[in-house]
């Protein structure tokens, strides 16, 4: 019986690369038996199959799919980390006697937590660094975020410890070998027949810098009041517009952002040091790549003392109403 490798993401662990990659590999990973679909993609990742399996429509045609196919096959979706025990229960039991292995990508928490809050405020959110941050850090034995072994424990509960493939992310993007661990991990050899194009902004998921996102979260509230903008829509036309907005205002607020802004050094708190004895125990063997990791890096901060400034009020309500307009006036167009 072939294999379905699932590769669960999480968000921020090089997942969008990954996908496009593969997208791009399809015919090498063929050779060496491995399937990745163009069925369920949305973008580059099997995002659509999520609901697949959350709404239970596995029905006997989905079934077939899998249960018939002469080749291993591999799914690939950050989203599939929000799903729950009983929804991976289902699934197996849905595939039964398929063997599906499990392909999960670890980030070391202060790393990731800065980039997970940055795609909180990409998505519409208000909260500020340190609040996100202490929120998780105020219960760390269950914060999925800081303790892995969490979402860990359930894959081996349902699918069994042997089926679950842990992914040394920040071995694997200090090697620059992302992709050819990736490989390794689904059994696969790496060849001169894979091709590493140079990844364009449509592959990767970027960051933002500081002042940006946060003019985007005192965006998301301001907009959302005034013009009932919630999700994603603040940050998308805030990019497509930002090069026509006022530049006296944004700069006033750039510096007034950069006032309150501060230097923070990352890496290895107890959080990190809990987390990676924890892996060592318990997961080790579970890893491909697993290097001890106890490195620093600095994150630049902003508090929210810096709203409290008496011209910010006016410079977002007038920046709100020209990206509402830019934003109408380009709809008009369409």
């Amino acid at each position: 019986m072939n294999k379905l490798f699932l590769h669960v993401g999480p968000h921020k662990t090089g997942t969008t690369a990954i996908q496009k990659f593969l997208l791009d590999n399809t015919g090498a990973c063929f050779q060496q038996n491995l399937f990745y679909p163009r069925k369920y993609i949305h973008i580059f990742g099997h995002h659509c199959f999520r609901s697949v399996v959350k709404e239970r429509k596995l029905n006997a045609v989905e079934k077939a799919f899998f249960l018939d196919s002469k080749h291993d096959i591999l799914l690939s979706s950050e989203d599939f980390i929000s799903l729950d025990i009983a929804d991976f229960e289902y699934l197996r039991e849905s595939l039964d006697p398929l063997n599906i292995v499990i392909v999960f990508a670890w980030r070391r928490a202060s790393y990731k937590l800065y980039s997970i809050w940055q795609e909180v405020i990409k998505h519409g959110g208000t909260i500020d660094f340190f609040e996100y941050y202490y929120d998780h850090l105020a219960r760390p034995s269950t914060s999925q975020m800081l303790s892995p072994d969490l979402k860990l424990n359930t894959f081996v509960n349902v699918f069994g410890k042997q089926n679950v493939k842990v992914l040394d992310y920040d071995t694997s993007r200090a090697n620059n070998s992302l992709f050819q661990d990736f490989i390794k991990v689904c059994g696969l050899t790496w060849n001169n027949n894979f091709s590493v194009s140079k990844i364009d902004d449509t592959a990767k998921n970027q960051s933002m810098q500081l002042h940006d996102i946060e003019i985007v979260r005192a965006l998301n509230g301001v907009m959302a009041k005034k013009y009932d903008y919630h999700g994603s829509q603040v940050r998308l036309a805030y990019n497509q517009y930002k090069g026509n907005l006022n530049r006296v205002h944004l700069s006033e607020l750039v510096n007034i952002i950069r006032e309150h802004t501060h230097k923070k050094v990352v890496g290895n708190y107890f959080i990190d040091t809990r987390a990676e004895k924890l892996m060592q125990k318990r997961f080790k063997e579970n890893m491909l790549n697993y290097q001890d990791n106890h490195q620093t890096k600095p994150l630049l901060i902003s508090s929210s003392r810096w709203m409290s400034n008496i011209n910010v009020h006016d410079l977002l309500s007038s920046l709100s109403n020209e990206l509402y307009n830019l934003n109408m006036q380009n709809n008009a167009k369409n």
